[in-house]
């Protein structure tokens, strides 16, 4: 592990209800396992192989299950996690540190950032945010070195994704070009983001705000949002079908997610 980025933390946004996604064993579908490991930690994983040893998961929905298995004596040992339980606790520089506190159910994405930020010591100038669903092997030096810029306070992972359907030129009633898939012009957003922590004391947002619908059309309009395209692989679970999926990935290759 690279001493890079230990002083950045990465909150993931793991509380939803994910109503898509409905598991036999009555697990959030981050706790789900995909490889030999849940979503959830093959994303910590990725993050603490890049630099990364300090995570914060404002938790929801079924947030017992996350305090249980991140407490068991078992994944502790096995992944080499260290528990914090407040912004005094001793980060452990060669361990997986992790924070977790309940945000209640009805918090938002934004909500979940800033209660999350109270748990933050002041010396800390930047923040990670991602969501707890999606894999991507994304490099994140170069997604921060857009936020060295004193003009921006956001930088977000933009992925030229392919339609799932089959595009028409039409001329005069006429198809005069038939395009199988093609990739979309516009870049979708896949959730991995860097954030300048002052921005959540500088910028005025509504109590009912949420990150996606509010706070990053209000950076964008203010030329203060950032974008790093990401040429990689990138894989969302938000069903049961994505989740086969990415299984039968894994099968065919067991080295899938340590290639990420």
């Amino acid at each position: 592990m690279t001493k890079v980025f230990q002083n950045i933390p990465i909150i993931i946004l793991a509380g939803g209800k994910g109503e898509r996604f409905v598991s036999k064993e009555n697990l959030p579908k981050q706790l789900t396992k995909v490889s030999d490991h849940p979503i959830i930690i093959e994303i910590i994983l990725y993050y603490f192989k890049n630099g990364f040893n300090l995570f914060i998961l404002p938790l929801g929905y079924k947030h017992n299950f996350f305090i249980n298995f991140f407490n068991d004596k078992k994944n502790l040992a096995k992944y080499s996690i260290n528990i914090l339980k407040n912004k005094n606790s001793i980060v452990v520089q060669s361990k997986i540190n992790i924070l977790l506190f309940n945000c209640g159910l009805k918090a938002n994405k934004l909500v979940r950032i800033k209660k999350s930020i109270k748990f933050l010591n002041n010396n800390i100038d930047k923040i990670g945010v991602c969501y707890g669903d999606i894999f991507a092997n994304i490099s994140f030096k170069k997604e921060l070195l857009k936020l060295k810029n004193k003009n921006t306070d956001c930088v977000t992972v933009g992925y030229n994704e392919k339609s799932p359907f089959g595009h028409m030129t039409i001329k005069n009633n006429l198809v005069k070009k038939f395009n199988e898939k093609p990739k979309l012009k516009d870049p979708i957003n896949i959730g991995f983001y860097f954030f300048k922590k002052k921005l959540f004391s500088n910028i005025n947002i509504n109590i009912n705000s949420d990150l996606e619908t509010n706070l990053l059309p209000k950076l964008s309009k203010m030329n203060k949002l950032a974008c790093h395209i990401h040429s990689g692989y990138h894989f969302t679970v938000n069903n049961q079908k994505d989740l086969k999926e990415a299984k039968q990935l894994y099968e065919k290759n067991k080295k899938f997610f340590v290639n990420l």
